[in-house]
């Protein structure tokens, strides 16, 4: 149930049904008009020859008649001879063109209280004439049911406005009280909870959105305490070894120049580590505010490709690692690209594959078109990337379970799509334990993964 028809249905239990409750009442006040004046007696005349008249006249004819206290009836033929009469001044087969203008005179003094209609039985036409008395005849019944049925029926109405204007109501309140508490929640910096989405109204894709966010800012909080986490350990690291040895210069632990040279050698080295770890922070968040402004010009891209390939192979040769370099993108193809970052991004991928694979190994460089695309698939058939870790390998400062031993910053992978990224292009990552890995990058959007 959409909002929109919650909404139309508070205002049609809140507004309809009260208004059809007025209507109502001016209709029974018009009724009760109409009870005080001689309308309403002609009206239930008319009614009882509809039910009980003609069913009786066509049924079992004349003689079954059962006339009301207080009503007077004589039915006549095409002469004008009377057929039936409950009248003792005018008897059955008297001539009624003399007697009923008498007859009328002498019960009301006037001929308004009287109903004529003509009818046929048995294939004669008849005419009846009923006279009545207002202040005699008994239909009180008759006058005091309709009466009832139309309050209880107002009454029906406006409770069942009321019970499915509280349904509606409560709905939406609920649904708003929920994310009220949603987001007071997370004013307190409180993200471990779940909201339960139901229905498929505006204000429920509303709440799964909502919660949609609540997960991503829990994930990004996560992702903060990791980097956060990751920094201290990388500087400290250093900092410790340089604090260390110059305690330990201080302490005379180095008392001859050879000693003293070896340890300011390894605290420059330090401080060197630190120093670049320092540089790569600082290249990196540039990078990730989109400050790094991106040297482009045109280039052949399969040439590009084949020139890394070669330095590929040889490291590979080194490594003792088997490469396997595939290439039919057309010689004429031009990219706009930084041919720097983008060498530097392919580099982090590929010596990836170098360190977490074994001797032997093999390291394979795809590059094809796909939807008039260029592709570029960097695999290996190395140890793979765990599951649980698979998620999280481009964020920066992550480092898992089969890096947490190497050197360096977890930046390699996440500098790696932020490049990419500002290119315009997109990168995807598949792996399978124990049977390696392949990033495919797709220099432009549309190929999909």
């Amino acid at each position: 149930m959409t909002l929109k028809t919650k909404i139309l249905g508070i205002i049609i239990a809140f507004s309809f049904f009260p208004l059809v409750f007025s209507c109502f009442m001016i209709f029974i006040n018009r009724q009760m008009d109409f009870y005080n004046q001689n309308n309403l007696q002609r009206f239930f005349v008319s009614q009882w020859m509809r039910k009980e008249f003609y069913p009786t006249v066509y049924r079992d004819g004349f003689s079954k008649l059962e006339i009301p206290k207080g009503m007077d009836i004589c039915i006549i033929d095409d002469r004008g001879i009377v057929q039936y009469s409950n009248i003792t001044q005018i008897p059955i087969g008297s001539d009624i063109s003399q007697t009923i203008p008498l007859y009328y005179k002498s019960r009301h003094g006037q001929d308004y209280n009287s109903i004529t209609e003509k009818f046929t039985y048995n294939n004669e036409s008849y005419h009846v004439f009923i006279m009545y008395d207002g202040d005699t005849f008994d239909f009180g019944r008759r006058q005091y049911f309709p009466l009832k049925k139309m309050l209880e029926f107002m009454l029906f109405t406006i409770a069942l406005g009321v019970i499915l204007g509280i349904f509606f109501l409560g709905s939406v309140l609920k649904s708003i009280n929920n994310l009220r508490t949603a987001i007071e929640k997370i004013r307190r910096g409180d993200f471990d909870f779940k909201l339960n989405v139901k229905g498929n109204d505006e204000l429920s894709l509303l709440t799964a959105s909502f919660d949609q966010m609540r997960q991503a800012l829990k994930d990004e909080q996560e992702a903060k305490s990791r980097f956060l986490m990751a920094i201290s350990h990388d500087l400290k690291t250093p900092l410790t070894s340089i604090k260390g040895y110059i305690e330990a210069i201080n302490d005379g632990i180095a008392s001859d120049f050879e000693s003293s040279k070896k340890y300011f050698d390894i605290i420059s080295n330090k401080a060197n580590v630190l120093e670049e770890r320092i540089s790569d922070l600082i290249s990196f968040a540039a990078m990730q505010k989109g400050e790094k402004i991106l040297k482009t010009r045109e280039v052949f891209l399969k040439q590009f490709l084949d020139t890394l390939s070669k330095v590929y192979q040889e490291d590979c040769d080194i490594m003792n690692k088997k490469f396997i370099y595939k290439n039919t993108i057309p010689d004429t193809l031009k990219i706009v690209c930084d041919p720097v970052l983008f060498e530097r991004a392919l580099e982090n991928h590929f010596t990836n594959s170098i360190r977490y694979t074994f001797d032997g190994a093999e390291i394979t460089l795809y590059c094809y078109i796909e939807n008039n695309i260029p592709v570029i698939e960097m695999s290996d058939n190395g140890n793979g990337i765990d599951e649980k870790d698979l998620k999280y390998i481009f964020e920066p400062f992550y480092r898992g379970t089969n890096s947490r031993r190497e050197q360096g910053m977890g930046l390699g992978l996440s500098s790696s799509k932020s490049i990419f990224l500002s290119h315009g292009w997109d990168v995807f990552v598949t792996s399978e334990k124990g049977k390696g890995t392949t990033f495919k990058i797709v220099l432009g959007r549309g190929a999909g993964k």
